[in-house]
């Protein structure tokens, strides 16, 4: 269910966010965690962008620094979000208040955590409605049920006075989104909004996600560690590994020739993928806290392919060859028509330029 604009259309457009060398830590007593490490990744208007990987990848650590919500003992330390060619970055926290919520929204994994249960899902519609677009009294009431409708709740003139736990927790999920929507914006991030929802709720979300994409314009950028949510909502793909990210490629190409080890593991780990099998294919080991600057591949203790040198050399993302400009990989197999030592050799010099620029 991705994008229903022609891929080629999206393709001619200029960037709403532009994310460049994203380093986020969180400082502790013991040791400093560098949970979003030299992330780079652009979303165009009207694009789903999916970024996938498991617990502990950094998934959720790019969408809070993207919206802003770093708090202490984390910030960022370096590199730019651009949205509109307006680096955020910079802004102070009431600059960035426009901005979150307005230009951009996020819709979050548990919806019991955005809606507070002593306010009736109206009101909290309401006072978005008021922040963001200046309507209040029966204006902001009307426009709240509409929003209810337009997510698919039924009966939302009479919903709209009822509280979160008279809800649903599929219809929390659409009450969130209707929040997101009533800021009008025009990225909307969503953080494993369906995780907790059956599948027959989770297609539903999807669904309705996909058809206010097509009526917004709206840009997305879904997180999720699931594979085939990826698969039906997403136009590109980035595969987050331990803070970076290690593989991006539209999603079609991802999924019928994927190229990083870590997300081949990820695709025979899916259970669908391998029916005959008598146990569930898994990736040995788990993500490692990156808490020290990479100077080696991060998923080499759990490569099945690793070799000397991905101990050694830092593997920076590069087109896996020649005609996959669109394509890239940060792992020493590639680019896979050079030689292995010229491929190596290739990764090296880009972080060695990249240490020099900092």
């Amino acid at each position: 269910m991705a994008s229903s604009q022609h891929p080629s259309s999206i393709a001619d457009r200029e960037p709403m966010l532009r994310v460049e060398n994203l380093q986020t830590a969180f400082f502790t007593d013991k040791e400093v965690i560098r949970a979003c490490d030299g992330v780079s990744f652009d979303i165009k208007p009207g694009e789903t962008v999916g970024v996938v990987g498991e617990s502990g990848s950094g998934k959720s650590v790019t969408a809070r620094s993207i919206m802003g919500l770093i708090k202490s003992p984390g910030r960022i330390l370096d590199g730019s979000i651009q949205f509109k060619g307006e680096e955020l970055t910079t802004k102070s926290e009431k600059e960035y208040r426009q901005i979150r919520g307005g230009d951009i929204a996020m819709v979050f994994q548990d919806p019991l955590t955005s809606l507070n249960p002593v306010y009736s899902v109206g009101n909290q519609i309401k006072e978005a409605l008021r922040l963001h677009q200046g309507l209040t009294g029966t204006e902001a009431t009307k426009e709240a049920i509409n929003l209810l409708e337009a997510v698919g709740i039924p009966d939302a003139g009479r919903r709209v006075r009822e509280y979160p736990h008279e809800f649903s927790g599929g219809m929390r999920q659409r009450a969130v989104i209707a929040m997101a929507l009533a800021c009008d914006p025009e990225l909307l991030i969503c953080d494993e909004p369906t995780t907790a929802l059956d599948v027959t709720i989770q297609a539903q979300i999807l669904e309705l996600l996909d058809e206010l994409q097509e009526e917004r314009d709206l840009a997305i950028m879904f997180i999720t560690h699931d594979m085939g949510v990826i698969a039906e909502i997403a136009d590109r793909v980035n595969v987050m590994y331990a803070g970076e990210i290690v593989e991006s490629a539209p999603v079609v190409e991802l999924f019928e020739n994927p190229r990083h080890p870590y997300t081949r593991g990820l695709l025979r780990s899916i259970p669908g993928n391998n029916p005959d099998a008598d146990r569930l294919v898994t990736i040995e080991g788990d993500v490692p806290t990156p808490n020290e600057p990479a100077t080696y591949c991060r998923f080499a203790p759990r490569c099945p392919e690793a070799f000397d040198s991905c101990d050694k050399v830092h593997p920076v993302p590069v087109a896996v060859n020649d005609d996959s400009e669109d394509h890239a990989a940060a792992c020493l197999l590639y680019p896979e028509d050079v030689s292995q030592s010229e491929a190596i050799d290739v990764h090296r010099n880009a972080a060695t330029e990249s240490e020099d620029e900092l």
